[in-house]
């Protein structure tokens, strides 16, 4: 499909009476600010991409300028690819220089669904000008002449569409410019080849050493003898379920439900591929073009309906979702997928604990929002303030590394100081000073040597230093985990002492 004033029409204001002015984007370059895309009104007053300002405003007086924004262009350009997937998932912006602006479009499998070709390219046409778009489309066998045909051929089409089988008559009186190589069209025209037809007598070697090889490249991908594919913006869900309405949606009740239906579909096709996902992506496609996603993360693999459409309405509740002028397309797609196979239940019916603690943390999660709900997990780390992490209930559960070292009851957030003394620099302590409570040391264990992460990127203070930790009993009976941080003589002269547990 090609959007030949996509930029202009994009940032066009909305006339102030039922007289359009001319409206151009401008562009500040290396000779000052120029023209860079135009609309029919300013074309008509007689101006011209690449004028200069000056001069456009002494031919129209009555002249609306904006700064153009490329980046802008292609963003929005993005976002209409993704409203096209309404006619197919495979869909990709084609970003170019004013006038050559469109979006691919891969249309295998989906005609019959709107009664053939010319009724796909009728309804995306028709939809795309009701957004105020210039819109002209073609489809054809390959996607270089597909790209030709839709802006040299479309738009002198009664319907502003063509649909074409390739025959070698359509494309050889189109333009060298069909071609999608500027320059190279520059260098033609200047030999006198004005029409692709003119090329295709002519000996390929000759072609190609005269004017490279991207010409015949570009000749073989439009006549099919080299296949060329789009790649589409996102992946796509591996399944997904669609429901397309004659009246768009306009209500939050009416889109729930419709949801609900989409997610119940979608279940079942889970379940006939033995699947579960822990992604559901929602994608609302509004009337005027924009699209919404609302994506759900489940514990553990799901496909059960119910559960699914539970946390559905809580997200749909909680997005404050902008309906528009309408909703006439919900999509549900498994953006995660994971083999589930059959649980055994219990005696009772119900599934085991560990699923329904993953379903409470669902829940928990749709209703609070984001990841509110966390447990504790291992982490790669043997040095013990960094061995735990809380995750969400997303991930995947990971089995807790069976350690030989005991470890205290109490381990605190961040190793505290204390003031130690040792009978010998090396050996455990005789009595510490912690919180300004002394401790006379009665039995001692260890020591349990760590050594810092010589991965990890170096601090300010440096990587860290080797760990000894000690158990130890003090005469009133009370255990404590402390180390000594640095070997003394090999890293440090006066090793300090820190409390991390007890216990």
């Amino acid at each position: 499909m090609s959007l030949p004033r996509w930029p202009s029409e994009r940032l066009r204001p909305p006339p102030a009476d039922s007289v359009e002015r001319p409206f151009v984007l401008i562009r500040t370059g290396a000779g000052g600010e120029r023209l860079y895309a135009l609309t029919p009104a300013a074309e008509a007053a007689g101006l011209k991409p690449d004028m200069g300002v000056a001069d456009a405003r002494a031919l129209a007086p009555a002249l609306q300028a904006c700064t153009a924004d490329p980046d802008g262009d292609r963003a929005a350009l993005t976002r209409l690819a993704r409203w096209c997937g309404r006619v197919s998932p495979w869909t990709a912006a084609d970003a170019g220089a004013p006038g050559l602006d469109g979006v691919l479009l891969d249309i295998s499998g989906c005609g019959h669904l709107f009664g053939g070709e010319t009724g796909l390219l009728s309804k995306l046409v028709g939809e795309t000008r009701a957004l105020g778009l210039t819109a002209c489309a073609a489809a054809a066998p390959t996607l270089g002449l597909a790209w030709a045909l839709a802006r040299f051929s479309a738009p002198q089409a009664p319907k502003g569409w063509v649909c074409s089988e390739g025959a070698r008559d359509e494309f050889a009186g189109l333009p060298v410019e069909a071609l999608r190589l500027a320059d190279t069209a520059a260098k033609l025209r200047r030999f006198g080849l004005s029409r692709i037809g003119d090329l295709l007598s002519l000996p390929r070697a000759s072609l190609a050493k005269r004017f490279g090889p991207d010409l015949v490249r570009r000749l073989d991908q439009l006549t099919g003898m080299e296949r060329e594919s789009l790649t589409p913006l996102n992946p796509q869900a591996d399944l997904r379920a669609r429901l397309r309405f004659a009246e768009p949606l306009q209500t939050l009740e009416a889109i729930t439900a419709a949801s609900e239906n989409a997610v119940a579909s979608l279940c079942g096709a889970l379940e006939r591929e033995g699947l579960g996902l822990t992604r559901l992506r929602l994608t609302l496609y509004r009337v005027d073009g924009r699209a919404r996603d609302l994506l759900i993360g489940t514990a553990a693999p799901s496909r059960e309906a119910g559960h699914l459409s539970r946390l559905m309405r809580e997200r749909l509740a909680r997005a404050s979702i902008d309906i528009g002028f309408g909703v006439d397309l919900v999509e549900a797609g498994a953006a995660l997928v994971r083999r589930l196979d059959e649980a055994q239940a219990d005696m009772t019916g119900q599934a085991g604990s560990g699923l329904e603690a993953a379903r409470l943390a669902d829940r928990l999660n749709a209703r609070l929002g984001g990841r509110a709900v966390r447990r504790p997990s291992p982490a790669d780390s043997h040095i013990p303030e960094r061995a735990a992490r809380w995750s969400g209930f997303d991930r995947a559960a990971t089995s807790w590394p069976t350690r030989a070292e005991r470890r205290p009851l109490l381990i605190l957030d961040h190793p505290e100081p204390a003031e130690a003394v040792a009978e010998i620099p090396d050996g455990p302590p005789r009595r510490f000073t912690w919180r300004r409570v002394r401790h006379d040391v009665t039995r001692a264990e260890g020591p349990e040597r760590l050594a810092p992460e010589w991965w990890r990127a170096p601090m300010a203070a440096g990587p860290g230093l080797t760990r000894d930790y000690f158990r130890v009993e003090t005469a009133q009976g009370r255990r404590f985990w402390l180390y000594r941080d640095g070997l003394y003589g090999a890293e440090t002269r006066r090793p300090a002492w820190f409390v991390h547990g007890a216990g």
